[in-house]
C-alpha cells in the first residue's frame, strides 16, 4: 500500500516539457495592455534575490496590486517552485490587516507570480536607511509588524525571511509580507540568504535546517534592536561572519539602552530556541503592547535591574527577572489607556467625594433614611428568621428526638450484649 503512494503519476512526455523561461519576451511585453490578464501594470516597485515586483492596476475596478515576479532562472529551480507555488495557498486563506494578503498566482513567458495587495511602495528598510527612528515610531511600526508574525503562527505558518525590507508602511500602518516565498526557492544554491534568509537577520538554528516559529522571534528581536538603535548588532566581512556572529556573539548596546529593552531583545536573542519568547504573543505582553486588536493590556514593571554600559549575554532566567520596558506612548489625538487597577472593567471611575455644607446635609439626610428604613425592616426581618429557621427546627424536632432515641435503645443493645458476654466469661472460669 505504501508503494503505491509514493509510485509518480505517468505524465505524458510532450506534456511533461518545461515551458522556457524568457525575460526577453517578458521585458518586451509586460507594458503591453492584456499582457497579463485582467491587470496593467502601472511601474516597478523594486527587486532583490527572489524576484521583481510592481505596481499593478486591476483594469475591471481600478484597485491597485503588487505583483511579485519570481526570479529563477535556472530551470529545475523553476519547475519545483511552480509544483511548491501551489502551497501559497495556504497562505492567501489568512487574513489580518498587518499582513499584506496574497491574491492571486500564476505564470506568465515560463515565469511564476504572485499577486498580493498593494501596501506601499515604502519599507521599514527604506525609513531606516533615511535615519534614525523615534522611539515611539520605532515601537509602533514593530508591534504591528510583530502582530501580523503572530497571525502567521496562528495558523502553524513561520515566515522564515522576517527582515525591514519585507515589512511595508503605508501611512500609519505596517505589514509584512514575502510569507512563505522562502520555502518556495528553498532548493536554491546561489546564496546563503537565498531561500534560508538573511544572514543580518537569521536565527542561529537555521544553518542547521531547524527552524520553526521561534526563529522568527530571533529575527523580530534583531529588527527591534535595529529601529530602536539604528542598526544590526552583528555585522562582518562575509556572511559566514555573520553567521557566526550569531551563534556565539553578545550584542552591544549603546549606553542610552533602557533596561527594559535590552532586557525584552536579549530573550529574543537567545541561542537556544527553547529559551527565547515562548511565543509572539509572550513578547508582545513583555512590551507592554497589546497582542491583538482592540485589546488592552497593562503591566507593572519590577524595579530595574542594575545594568552597567558594557551588558554581557545573560542566562534565560535572568532575563524573565529583567525589568520590562515602559509603555508604549500613546498616538497623537488618542487618549491614553487608563490603568485597570484603578478601578474593576465595566465599573465607572471613583469619583473624589464632594466637599462642603450642602453635601453633608444631602449624605447626612440619606442616612436617617437608611437608618428608619432598617429599624422598620427589623421586624420583618425577626418574622423572617422565625417564620424560616423556627419552623424549620420544630418540624426536625419529632426527627431529633426519635434520632436521639435509636442511639439510646442501640448503646442499651450494646451495653447488655457486653454484660452478657462478662457473665459467659466468667461462668467459665468459674466451672473450671
Amino acid at each position: 500500500m505504501h508503494a503505491a503512494r509514493m509510485e509518480a503519476p505517468r505524465i505524458d512526455p510532450a506534456a511533461a516539457t518545461p515551458t522556457r523561461v524568457d525575460w526577453e519576451a517578458f521585458y518586451r511585453g509586460y507594458r503591453k495592455p492584456g499582457y497579463l490578464p485582467g491587470f496593467e501594470i502601472v511601474n516597478k516597485l523594486g527587486g532583490g534575490m527572489f524576484g521583481l515586483v510592481f505596481k499593478a492596476r486591476k483594469a475591471s475596478i481600478g484597485k491597485d496590486y503588487a505583483i511579485k515576479f519570481l526570479k529563477v532562472d535556472d530551470d529545475t529551480v523553476r519547475d519545483a517552485v511552480l509544483r511548491e507555488i501551489d502551497n501559497v495557498g495556504y497562505f492567501a486563506q489568512i487574513d489580518h490587516p498587518n499582513l499584506v494578503s496574497i491574491e492571486d498566482k500564476g505564470a506568465v513567458d515560463g515565469i511564476p507570480y504572485l499577486v498580493m495587495s498593494y501596501a506601499g511602495e515604502e519599507t521599514l528598510q527604506k525609513r531606516l536607511t533615511a535615519g534614525r527612528l523615534s522611539r515611539e515610531d520605532a515601537l509602533r511600526v514593530f508591534v504591528q509588524a510583530a502582530r501580523g508574525v503572530q497571525a502567521l503562527h496562528d495558523h502553524s505558518l513561520v515566515h522564515f525571511d522576517l527582515k525591514p525590507a519585507n515589512i511595508f508602511l503605508k501611512g500609519d500602518v505596517a505589514r509584512v509580507g514575502d510569507y512563505g516565498l522562502s520555502k518556495l526557492v528553498s532548493v536554491s544554491r546561489n546564496s546563503l540568504s537565498f531561500g534560508r534568509g538573511t544572514p543580518y537577520y537569521m536565527a542561529p538554528e537555521m544553518l542547521q535546517r531547524r527552524g520553526d516559529a521561534r526563529s522568527d522571534i530571533y529575527s523580530l528581536g534583531i529588527i527591534l534592536f535595529e529601529c530602536l538603535y539604528g542598526d544590526v548588532p552583528f555585522r562582518g566581512d562575509s556572511e559566514w561572519e555573520v553567521l557566526r556572529k550569531h551563534e556565539v556573539g553578545v550584542p552591544e548596546f549603546p549606553p542610552q539602552a533602557d533596561p527594559g529593552d535590552r532586557a525584552v531583545i536579549l530573550r529574543c536573542l537567545q541561542k537556544k530556541a527553547e529559551d527565547r519568547f515562548p511565543s509572539v504573543t509572550e513578547l508582545l505582553r513583555a512590551m507592554h503592547a497589546p497582542a491583538a486588536l482592540g485589546e488592552s493590556f497593562v503591566l507593572r514593571g519590577a524595579p530595574p535591574l542594575p545594568m552597567g554600559p558594557n551588558p554581557v549575554c545573560v542566562g534565560p532566567e535572568a532575563v524573565r527577572a529583567a525589568p520590562l520596558p515602559p509603555p508604549l506612548p500613546p498616538r497623537p489625538g488618542v487618549a491614553a489607556a487608563r490603568n485597570p487597577a484603578d478601578s474593576p472593567y465595566g465599573m465607572p471611575w471613583q469619583p473624589e467625594p464632594a466637599r462642603g455644607v450642602f453635601p453633608i446635609v444631602v449624605r447626612g439626610l440619606f442616612t436617617l433614611f437608611e437608618l428608619a428604613i432598617w429599624c422598620l425592616m427589623l421586624p420583618v426581618r425577626a418574622v423572617s428568621v422565625f417564620a424560616g429557621r423556627g419552623i424549620v427546627w420544630l418540624l426536625k424536632l419529632p426527627l431529633r428526638i426519635l434520632g436521639l432515641a435509636a442511639q439510646l435503645i442501640g448503646l442499651l443493645l450494646v451495653f447488655a450484649l457486653l454484660m452478657l458476654i462478662v457473665a459467659a466469661v466468667l461462668g467459665l472460669i468459674w466451672a473450671v
